[in-house]
């Protein structure tokens, strides 16, 4: 069953008086729930992270959080869902128009 959720990218700059700011921009979309694999789940507890959550969504959803930094293509770095935000780890492209999104 899709549910909203928003994506977040935060950016680092500098106001008119060089004072470092932040802003943060959200994307809303849909996604899936799921849950981590077990081996997943196992792994990234050996490297001190622990898996919360699996969000699924479409391929376009996840293009339109796509950025320039430094002449380098990123995406964002956090998701809100129900209410919790969560730190995006990474992601897995399952077929042509899906991706995963292991957060936590």
């Amino acid at each position: 069953m899709e549910r909203d959720a928003k994506l977040i990218i935060i950016t680092n700059g500098k106001d008119a008086d060089g004072f470092a700011t932040e802003r943060k921009k959200e994307i809303p979309v849909f996604v899936n729930e799921k849950s981590a694999t077990r081996t997943e789940f196992y792994e990234a507890l050996r490297s001190n992270i622990k898996i919360r959550t699996v969000f699924e969504m479409r391929q376009e959803d996840w293009e339109l959080s796509a950025h320039i930094v430094d002449g380098k293509k990123e995406y964002a770095s956090q998701i809100e869902y129900d209410g919790a935000v969560c730190d995006i780890v990474r992601t897995f492209k399952n077929d042509k128009s899906m991706i995963e999104i292991i957060c936590s």
